[in-house]
């Protein structure tokens, strides 16, 4: 589709324009040092308070589940729910379970790892890499939803857009590749064997066989997980903090109107969201519409990373991007389709009242949430290490709803 492949004129270019940016960048810093060193503060703030705890115990996790085998097992389970829905080997459910509990770029790094396994090839990883790069539901309900919206249901409505754009998203990918030929030809190549042994002595087997090829023992994989989660959420850091400081530049250089709103969804989701979320909108179901959209393109800082952690694979940034840009597109429309139903289900009040009002208690519309609601909105005021916790249960119902389906899938395919 696109080619990194570039004449010697054009890297040229690229460098004088890149080496350009970061001395301007520089310059900017040094003029303005207070207003930089708030930013990169912030942003140190966002990554050590929320990002680190929240992603810290997946990846570890994550490590450790794929060296005892136990990613292979649920591989093995999710196979033809996998590849009915999506075209993709089951091994992928466990990275598309990571990345829709513990939040971008968490799905990225296992999406990496399975390609270098060479569990995936090249177009089914970089499907599953769109498919992985989703928000964490407790940014978008209790972040967005409580803490910029005031309101949770607003945020839950945001999430549900999110999954099911993400899912149609899916399906327009499905139904394009469908008409390339090398893709079918692949797809049928890849074609899951037909069962000989029983569903649960399969999985047991690709357990066994994955734990045989690690070969690590227990302290060493716990150090070499620990060390390469880590470094990972270094990266993502050092992502944060330069972003925060380059969006404060920029707003520094252009309109504050149109520096607050375009800028900041532009290139990084947290501050995007706050900027929409504060603002003022005479329409919520437009606001709610935008804020969807930014959630789902991420912002360049999550591209970046994701670009970082795919390097050394031979997984192309051009789809990814693609990807992200019909995520944001179909976020945006849905919110629109699934606005009223979606209200009329929550019992909210009508879309066309404002969504910072507090509801009068008399009127009817004003009940209180339900309880559950109530315990999300309240995971935003809790430490990250807490809401990483929480997302454990969920994760293991994702898993288990996979793996059901799966198993009614195989059952009525062999009937």
């Amino acid at each position: 589709m696109f080619s990194f492949r570039t004449s010697p004129a054009s890297q040229r270019l690229s460098t004088l324009i890149m080496g350009g940016s970061a001395v301007l960048l520089v310059l900017c810093i040094i003029a303005y040092p207070d207003k930089s060193f708030q930013a990169s503060l912030q942003g140190l703030k966002v990554w050590w308070t929320i990002i680190f705890p929240a992603l810290l115990p997946f990846l570890i996790l994550s490590e450790m589940l794929k060296a005892y085998g136990w990613v292979h097992g649920i591989g093995v389970l999710l196979d033809p729910f996998m590849r009915i829905l999506f075209r993709l080997p089951g091994i992928g459910g466990w990275a598309w379970s990571v990345g829709w509990t513990a939040g971008y770029p968490a799905g990225a790094e296992a999406v990496v790892h399975l390609r270098r396994d060479n569990e995936l090839s090249r177009l089914e990883a970089e499907r599953l890499l769109g498919l992985t790069h989703a928000a964490n539901p407790i940014f978008m309900i209790a972040v967005v939803g409580v803490g910029f919206l005031q309101q949770a249901e607003l945020g839950l409505i945001i999430a549900v857009v999110h999954w099911v754009s993400s899912l149609f998203m899916m399906f327009i990918v499905r139904w394009a590749g469908a008409f390339h030929p090398a893709a079918d030809r692949l797809h049928r190549r890849r074609a899951a064997p037909v069962a000989s042994k029983p569903l649960w002595k399969r999985m047991l087997q690709a357990m066994e066989q994955a734990h045989r090829r690690d070969g690590r023992a227990f302290g060493r994989l716990l150090g070499d997980s620990v060390t390469s989660s880590v470094q990972t959420l270094m990266m993502i850091g050092g992502f944060i903090m330069m972003f925060s400081v380059i969006v404060q530049v920029l707003r520094l250089a252009v309109p504050q109107e149109f520096g607050v709103y375009l800028l900041n969804g532009l290139f990084e989701v947290n501050l995007g969201t706050h900027s929409l979320g504060s603002a003022a909108f005479r329409s919520s179901l437009f606001q709610t519409a935008l804020i969807g959209a930014v959630i789902a393109w991420s912002g360049i800082s999550a591209h970046l990373q994701v670009h970082s952690l795919t390097r050394g694979t031979d997984l192309r940034y051009s789809r990814f991007f693609l990807m992200r840009l019909l995520h944001a597109a179909s976020a945006f429309l849905l919110t629109f389709i699934l606005w009223h139903p979606l209200h009329s289900l929550l019992r909210l009040a009508p879309p066309e009242q404002e969504a910072f009002r507090l509801l009068d208690a008399g009127n009817g519309l004003g009940e209180a949430p339900s309880s559950w609601i109530q315990c999300i909105a309240e995971l935003a005021s809790a430490p990250g290490w807490l809401q990483s916790l929480t997302l454990v249960p969920v994760l293991c119902i994702f898993l288990l709803i996979g793996m059901a389906v799966s198993l009614f899938v195989g059952r009525w395919k062999r009937t």
